[in-house]
């Protein structure tokens, strides 16, 4: 400990030790006893909190962790999309559901009579979705641990990943959501199921470029429709790396419930 603030002290001066510490104090000694605020987004509660002091203090006072703001453009056209296409009573199968937030919007709107199945790839983001849908109350979200096809960026320990299954093992749905970090591709070669609605984003930094996947389920019978980039971004970070959302809808859908 006395390395540590002797540290401190000569790399930032006597100034740079107290703020440290009155950051300390408030991380672990206040901050714990703070009532604690949701936080939205997308307009949906995820199962993260912060405190409401929080916006009061230096964040540099807080733990990467510990940042979170509401994000109401988070996953925007994926939530369009599904606000658009789900009805009551739909089955919704989602591969990469990340946070949880676009399977409780599904959920939602699909009603309780409706089921949202989504195959997660990493298990800390299998509890983390099922927080998000516990917190909403949306009963009808089950979650597999598994990736699909195959895994080329999976947010979480990568250590945590599920067993490897087939696109061809994805159930019947109405309505398809993929965000699988580059794996659209291949999904979409190998899945035998033809839903009414697919929602994709593209993400042509991992290899699965817009023009691609749009090309592919044009040839699976799809008309294509590119919502543009996957969420609203001063950076344009979704334009430089082509993450974009497509909808496709299939005119000719007829599988049975």
């Amino acid at each position: 400990m006395f390395r540590k603030v002797h540290h401190i002290v000569r790399t930032h001066g006597v100034s740079g030790l107290l703020h440290r510490s009155i950051a300390y104090v408030y991380r672990r000694g206040l901050r714990p006893y703070i009532p604690k605020q949701f936080v939205r987004y997308g307009g949906i509660r995820i199962c993260y909190d912060r405190s409401w002091s929080d916006c009061l203090v230096p964040r540099t006072w807080l733990a990467p962790d510990e940042l979170y703001d509401d994000r109401p453009g988070y996953e925007a056209a994926l939530v369009a999309g599904l606000n658009e296409t789900v009805v009551l009573g739909d089955r919704i199968v989602i591969v990469g559901a990340g946070l949880g937030v676009t399977a409780v919007v599904a959920a939602l709107r699909a009603g309780p009579l409706g089921t949202v199945e989504c195959f997660e790839a990493s298990k800390q983001y299998v509890e983390v979705i099922q927080k998000t849908a516990a917190r909403n109350k949306a009963a009808n979200v089950i979650v597999r641990h598994a990736v699909v096809a195959k895994s080329i960026f999976v947010y979480g320990s990568g250590c945590d990943l599920g067993p490897v299954m087939s696109a061809s093992q994805l159930p019947p749905c109405d309505v398809l959501q993929l965000d699988c970090e580059g794996a659209e591709l291949d999904v979409l070669r190998d899945m035998t199921i033809q839903p009414r609605v697919i929602l994709v984003e593209t993400h042509g930094l991992f290899g699965a470029p817009t023009e691609s996947v749009a090309s592919l389920l044009a040839k699976r019978g799809y008309t294509v429709s590119d919502r543009g980039p996957a969420e609203p971004d001063p950076s344009c970070h979704c334009i430089k790396n082509d993450i974009r959302v497509l909808l496709a809808s299939n005119n000719n859908y007829s599988e049975s419930r």
